[in-house]
């Protein structure tokens, strides 16, 4: 690949500080204004669909897994286009059609279109938005990828919290079709101005470097610090470590979305009302705010099967407390369960595939990541709505996530470093 001249920006050569500072604040904004297609927003919907379209909830769980699905299969391309055209032209079309979404989201007057509409917010805005927003992060970041993303993550667990409680008033005061309309002013608003303005790509194209501020080396530890080992999907796609955290990532996205999507019904089984619901849920909030910290700390620090091992146990706890907290303490506990699950694959998604396999093809990387997670979360619900239905509760759902938790463990804890393959006629 040949070498291209560095672009002069004034923006950033009048910044006062790191540009990536700033790429970091507009992925920020990237993650909030996914909020609505996440299963935390829609999961305020949820009995508005059952009750305005005659639904019962494995027919909703399943319209939103189908959606969620089909969503899905697009995000490898996404990750292509942002590797190919960059954040900043990527991240501002996603924004400008997640807002468009939003809008038509308030004409959904029956099953078909609610299927599209699971589709454009979940495609949208709870892979696309998030996979063009961290991707920016973990450009800019190198050395500090682990703590940059742990800081991402702790604010968007943070203002998650404040989310869900000015949904819930407004869905208290205005018809639900009117919160999609405010909700896509708000994204709009948002997104399109900071992607469009502010976002900017690789710090090398503009004669930068990532974490531009760290100490300088001299020549040659710099060179040899700066040199990346960069996978394509195909080459990755060989290794097994990659396939073992793929599951590691599906498990946690389908039972950690089931566990949303059906929470105020999961509550009300355990005779809790919607507003402890509520409180819990921003709760699970703080404690994945916490937990955002400490992932961060931990990847730059340890294996990554490690991190993916402690994940599984907050899990396998969450799933064991969700069939037994009837009294404060153990919601408690499995607000702290839940939120250090969440708070790890945050941070996980971030940093580690460019850890592992560099940062040049990234964006197809984790887009192939991101389809098989969405898939999960497509999956999750359902299954949860099934076991409602047809067993009387979610206690067989809650079992089946327990039992995989084990499994998912122990496959991490084997999982090899990425090697590449070595010709057959390689001298050594």
């Amino acid at each position: 690949m040949t070498a291209r001249a560095p672009v002069h920006s004034r923006l950033i050569a009048a910044s006062p500080l790191y540009y990536g500072w700033v790429i970091w604040l507009v992925a920020l904004v990237g993650m909030l204004c996914s909020f609505p297609g996440q299963s935390f927003s829609v999961s305020l919907f949820m009995d508005f669909f059952i009750e305005d379209f005659g639904l019962d909830r494995t027919a909703v769980s399943s319209l939103y897994g189908a959606g969620t699905f089909a969503a899905s299969l697009s995000l490898t391309w996404v990750g292509r286009q942002i590797d190919l055209w960059g954040n900043r032209r990527v991240g501002l079309v996603i924004g400008a059609l997640f807002g468009i979404v939003l809008l038509l989201c308030s004409l959904i007057n029956g099953p078909i279109m609610l299927f599209f509409a699971f589709a454009g917010m979940r495609g949208l805005g709870q892979g696309s938005l998030p996979l063009v927003s961290s991707t920016a992060v973990a450009n800019w970041f190198r050395y500090r990828r682990g703590r940059m993303m742990s800081l991402l993550a702790l604010s968007f667990a943070l203002f998650q919290g404040i989310y869900v409680n000015v949904a819930r008033v407004l869905l208290e005061t205005m018809d639900w079709r009117q919160v999609f309309i405010v909700l896509a002013v708000g994204v709009a608003a948002l997104a399109i101005p900071a992607f469009g303005l502010l976002m900017r790509n690789r710090p090398e194209h503009y004669g930068l470097s990532p974490d531009k501020d760290l100490p300088v080396k001299t020549q040659a530890n710099a060179k040899d610090q700066d040199a990346e080992d960069n996978w394509t999907l195909k080459e990755a796609l060989r290794t097994p470590i990659l396939w073992i955290f793929v599951v590691s990532r599906m498990l946690p996205s389908a039972w950690g979305t089931g566990l949303i999507l059906h929470q105020v019904s999961i509550f009300a089984d355990l005779n809790h009302s919607v507003q402890v619901a509520t409180e819990t849920f921003a709760l699970i909030s703080l404690f994945t705010a916490g937990a955002s910290l400490l992932a961060g700390y931990l990847i730059d620090r340890v294996k990554p099967s490690y991190v993916v091992a402690l994940q599984m146990l907050a899990l396998l706890a969450a799933s064991l407390l969700a069939m037994t907290m009837r009294e404060t303490w153990l919601l408690i506990m499995y607000a702290l369960a839940f939120g250090l699950g969440m708070g790890i694959g945050y941070v996980f998604d971030g940093a580690v595939w460019p850890n592992l396999f560099g940062r040049q093809f990234q964006g197809e990387i984790r887009g192939f990541v991101y389809t098989a997670s969405v898939i999960g979360s497509a999956i999750g619900p359902a299954l949860f709505g099934l076991s409602y239905d047809y067993a009387g509760g979610y206690d067989l759902a809650l079992w089946a996530g327990a039992g995989l938790c084990l499994v998912v463990l122990a496959l991490a804890l084997a999982a090899p470093s990425p090697k590449r393959r070595q010709p057959a006629d390689a001298v050594v």
